[in-house]
């Protein structure tokens, strides 16, 4: 008895402690927190070389990404600890991310495996060009050559 009454007791105290975070004058809608989260999740994957070509040539991911979506990171933040808050809205939005990464995945893999193709075939098409050249200079070469005279 004395364990229920402690399991309760810790459940509502927890439960006095959580604080709802007010919806900010400004909420991202959970469609355009997806997109920026899921362009967030690619800068952050693109680590080192594509990354330090954007900074080189003047583009700062995040900045970009919120100039792109015109939000600021006060509005990302406080949108972000609003959603946190709610967990059906969060996983919805994370859901949407892990979506979109699905599918670009797919097309990349996709366009890897054409890649890999077209190089077969332009490859084919080298080897083949210079085996038919090399047959062709033969030829040549003997065409050009004097005929034996038979004694």
């Amino acid at each position: 008895m004395k364990k229920i009454f402690f399991v309760i007791l810790i459940l509502f105290s927890c439960n006095n402690n959580i604080r709802k975070t007010p919806m900010p004058e400004n909420l991202i809608s959970e469609e355009k927190m997806a997109d920026v989260i899921y362009e967030m999740t690619l800068i952050s994957v693109s680590k080192g070389v594509n990354r330090r070509i954007l900074e080189n040539n003047g583009v700062i991911p995040e900045k970009y990404i919120f100039e792109k979506y015109n939000i600021d990171s006060l509005q990302f933040a406080l949108s972000n600890e609003f959603y946190s808050n709610d967990l059906n809205s969060y996983l919805n939005i994370y859901n949407r991310v892990k979506l979109k990464l699905q599918e670009n995945k797919q097309i990349i893999v996709d366009s890897i495996e054409n890649y890999k193709k077209d190089r077969a075939k332009r490859s084919l098409e080298i080897v083949n060009r210079e085996r038919s050249n090399t047959i062709d200079s033969i030829k040549l070469k003997r065409s050009m050559m004097p005929l034996k005279k038979n004694n």
